[in-house]
């Protein structure tokens, strides 16, 4: 697989159990940015669900991600979760990604995750490389990155950063953003999954 290493992992927790959670997330994901290969170990609260929480994380190599597991970092993360649905994690190789730009604290996190049927991948590929690229053109898109799951070539996970809302709420309304979910609906192999999110740590 291509290099670097993306993962995306879902974290959904008992209502009354949030905040118990939220603290023990924050000290994994503090762990994981102490390591020499990660670049990145982003904690995310879904705005509106404070129960659901995400983990986003870059790995310089496979290798580097392989080595984080099996330094019992896994175990330390349930040991967190305690009370949380089994994690959903999503490994993926580069498929779209560019730099990012500093992120304030109105900053808006945007995590989709795209599956379509398998039979005509190079216009998906089209549609979501024109997207990201149009996204990250724009005055309040801070970071615009899809990863293509690892095994799973027609599952994409697309993760936006945007200034503020207003800068999110301008992108879904342009035309363009409309005419890229117009195409997809025919390909699509599962519900378009779109969920917003504020960071934590």
């Amino acid at each position: 697989m291509t290099e670097p290493v993306g993962v995306v992992t879902y974290l959904d927790f008992g209502p009354s159990f949030a905040e118990t959670a939220s603290q023990g997330l924050r000290r994994w994901a503090a762990r994981v940015r102490s390591e020499r290969e990660a670049s990145e170990a982003t904690l995310l609260n879904e705005i509106g669900r404070p129960e659901r929480f995400a983990l986003v994380e870059t790995w310089t190599a496979q290798a580097a991600l392989d080595a984080h597991r099996a330094s019992g970092a896994q175990e330390a993360l349930s040991m967190a979760t305690g009370r949380a649905a089994p994690p959903d994690e999503r490994v993926g190789e580069p498929f779209s990604i560019g730099a990012a730009r500093p992120a304030g604290p109105e900053a808006l996190y945007v995590l989709i995750h795209v599956d379509v049927t398998p039979y005509d991948l190079s216009a998906v590929g089209d549609w979501l490389k024109a997207q990201s690229e149009a996204g990250r053109a724009t005055s309040g898109g801070l970071s615009y990155d899809v990863w293509r799951q690892v095994g799973r070539p027609n599952h994409f996970a697309v993760i936006q950063v945007w200034a503020d809302h207003d800068a999110y709420a301008c992108h879904v309304e342009d035309a363009a953003t409309h005419a890229f979910r117009e195409n997809l609906l025919s390909m699509k192999g599962a519900l378009y999954d779109e969920r917003l999110y504020r960071r934590l740590d």
